[in-house]
């Protein structure tokens, strides 16, 4: 049974990981000038996310939208873990055209997380929004969950904090990314405390995004 679990989860990881990323590159291409003209969206900070290495970018999330405008923050290919609910939408196919993973927000999910691994082991970036779901009031952020930082403590990749500030509607015109100093986490921190220092450093950031 474990051996079956393992081939089941080296497939998932082959599907959703492919050390091919041109898909992703030709629909953040597509994706580009649609945000920059519905939404002209600014960015603040974009030097502080790594040119090379693994990378965790953790944000707040406000609107199915977010990881568009997070993406088009690095030129790099960022792998987003979505709820495979995203996957199983009529929108599925552009899900897996971004290379999204696909997330069971109802249990344990050991073959995304092996994803996820998987991609920050091919020194990519990885897109995580630790509140878990869509959050109507941005100002009082939601507990976060521990994907962000347990990634980061067992693979050595740097979270990069993210603060999407503004209304998402077409042409407003005011959507402003604040993107915070990457840092890294030790193997043996404590999660609850690494945790709760990243929520607070991306409060601070929305907070100075929104003055």
């Amino acid at each position: 049974m474990a051996e079956l679990r393992e081939t089941e989860e080296r497939r998932f990881v082959r599907k959703y990981v492919r050390e091919n990323d041109r898909t992703y590159r030709v629909v953040r291409f597509l994706l580009k000038p649609v945000a920059n003209f519905l939404c002209h969206p600014s960015y603040e900070g974009q030097e502080n996310i790594p040119e090379s290495g693994s990378v965790i970018l953790a944000a707040n999330h406000r609107h199915a939208a977010d990881p568009a405008f997070l993406s088009l923050a690095t030129e790099r290919t960022v792998h987003y873990l979505a709820k495979k609910e995203m996957h199983e939408s009529p929108l599925g196919f552009f899900y897996r055209l971004a290379q999204t993973i696909p997330v069971d927000r109802q249990h344990k999910d050991a073959k995304s997380y092996a994803a996820a691994k998987a991609a920050l082991d091919l020194e990519r970036v990885i897109g995580i929004f630790p509140e878990g779901t869509r959050n109507p009031h941005p100002e009082e952020l939601l507990p976060f969950k521990y994907g962000a930082v347990s990634l980061a403590a067992k693979t050595g990749a740097a979270i990069v904090p993210m603060a999407i500030c503004g209304e998402i509607k077409p042409f407003s015109k005011n959507i402003h990314i604040v993107i915070g100093e990457a840092y890294h986490i030790a193997k043996d921190a404590d999660l609850n405390i690494e945790n709760e220092k990243l929520r607070e450093v991306i409060a601070q950031l929305y907070e100075r995004g929104t003055v």
